[in-house]
């Protein structure tokens, strides 16, 4: 399982999910953590639901971001049980 970097720019509406060799030339872009393909997939498809065609603010991000990493982490321990 492959664990990714996750950056935003809240001006652009942009995200990339880069793995952590790439190096962060735009400062624009802001270090919201890291996730599995299937985790980023899960948000981007949250931050669609919930904003559509609207701006996302950087702060609802990285909120949206920690649930949902949160939440993903609880059941991989419950699972581990």
């Amino acid at each position: 399982m492959e664990i990714k970097t996750i950056y935003f720019n809240p001006i652009q509406q942009k995200v990339r999910y880069v793995s952590d060799t790439t190096s962060r030339e735009d400062l624009s872009y802001h270090y919201i953590g890291k996730s599995t393909r299937v985790e980023f997939d899960l948000l981007v498809e949250l931050l669609w639901y919930k904003y559509q065609d609207l701006d996302i603010p950087l702060n609802e991000f990285k909120k949206i971001f920690e649930e949902l990493k949160n939440f993903c982490d609880s059941i991989k321990y419950q699972l581990s049980l």
